[in-house]
């Protein structure tokens, strides 16, 4: 019963971690569009969000990298706990921590070769880097790695 409750628990972590990344990165694109367009938006900024709405619109432009990188490390650790409690494992919990490892600095030199070569943030350097970090910012690889248990249980078993 107790492995039941965890279960649900962290299910709920994850989902509201993902719903506040979401609600916050909505939220900041919408105050960007409205400092880039010198307008107004149809959607409400919700009050957590004023105080971003005193900075420029670079400065919230190359935080979102900052903030990108602090919601991997949540979504990073939230899938360690979760790793320790299901597993016990720590070659999982080690694994974990080298794949965003090797996702945080692929993603990296991706965005640094097309800054590099291509000088610009719009070609498919770009799309890889999105992509990876959003693999980060989700609870996939914690998904895949308890999925992966069973075969390390069997793996060593003579």
């Amino acid at each position: 019963m107790k492995k039941n409750l965890a279960i649900v628990v962290f299910v709920l972590l994850f989902a509201g971690l993902g719903y506040a990344r979401e609600f916050f990165f909505v939220n900041l694109n919408n105050i960007m569009y409205m400092k880039y367009y010198s307008s107004t938006s149809t959607m409400p900024v919700p009050a957590v969000m004023h105080v971003f709405e005193s900075a420029s619109y670079s400065t919230l432009y190359y935080s979102k990298y900052i903030y990108t990188l602090l919601w991997a490390l949540l979504f990073m650790m939230l899938s360690y706990f979760a790793l320790k409690r299901f597993t016990g494992k720590p070659l999982l919990c080690r694994l974990l921590i080298y794949t965003y490892v090797v996702m945080l600095i692929v993603a990296g030199l991706a965005m640094a070769y097309g800054l590099i070569v291509s000088q610009r943030l719009q070609n498919d350097e770009y799309t890889l880097s999105r992509w990876l970090l959003g693999i980060a910012q989700s609870p996939i690889i914690c998904l895949i790695l308890l999925a992966s248990e069973k075969l390390y249980n069997k793996s060593f078993q003579p």
